[in-house]
């Protein structure tokens, strides 16, 4: 067994979780799993990688570690879910993957760690029709790889730019720097606004694909 089906062997329902995701990652080209532990003698501590390519040509990374509770898998810390441009290659390095601010919430967060996973790589396989739900994603399709090279990631409220460092921060062509303040002047706006966190986020949401759909305008007019 894998060290990620050994660790899940103590609990049934996670067991049959793990089970179900290893039938989609060996049942399928476009994903792969792999998983290890931290070291020969920290057995009880399992990292894990998944890649997969969306419908888009997108790739994406989900990473984690996971370790025995009292009844179930303890996660370590939130899955972390990483993303690319298919033109991509091993020497653009890790400059070329955007982190993607996915983690579970609610009573998602509470499913046994191999459903979560199945939902989540599910999900990122069909990226077309999820950037219809989940604004970052249609921002992160809608960016390219010469644009993924100047933003580390991309959250509910907008994208992460290498602000801390002022020399490289200007360095970030105008259109992105433009598109982040924009967020920022949206966020600084909201929180004089009398609006419930669910609502404000359907306003970022908006703006989010209202930005997306302008891009891709953009990038097919060849400006």
């Amino acid at each position: 067994m894998t060290p990620l089906e050994t660790i899940a062997s103590h609990f049934t329902h996670e067991k049959r979780a793990i089970q179900w995701l290893n039938q989609i990652c060996t049942g399928n080209e476009w994903v792969s799993i792999e998983s290890r532990y931290k070291d020969e003698i920290d057995v009880d501590v399992v990292n894990f990688n998944i890649e997969l390519q969306g419908e888009s040509l997108r790739k994406y990374r989900i990473v984690g570690a996971v370790t025995r509770g009292e009844k179930s898998l303890v996660s370590l810390m939130p899955e972390q879910v990483l993303g690319t441009d298919e033109q991509a290659d091993e020497q653009d390095g890790m400059d070329a993957w955007c982190s993607l601010c996915l983690n579970p919430i609610g009573r998602n967060s509470e499913l046994p760690l191999g459903d979560r996973l199945c939902s989540l790589l599910l999900a990122l396989h069909n990226d077309i029709q999820l950037a219809k739900s989940i604004a970052i994603i249609d921002l992160f399709l809608a960016h390219d790889h010469n644009d993924h090279k100047w933003i580390i990631g991309y959250h509910s409220e907008g994208m992460y730019l290498p602000g801390e460092d002022k020399e490289l921060y200007e360095l970030v062509p105008e259109e992105i720097r433009h598109l982040n303040h924009h967020f920022y002047c949206i966020e600084d706006d909201l929180q004089f606004a009398s609006l419930n966190e669910e609502d404000a986020q359907l306003i970022f949401d908006e703006e989010i694909h209202i930005a997306s759909n302008k891009i891709r305008i953009k990038k097919q007019s060849g400006e």
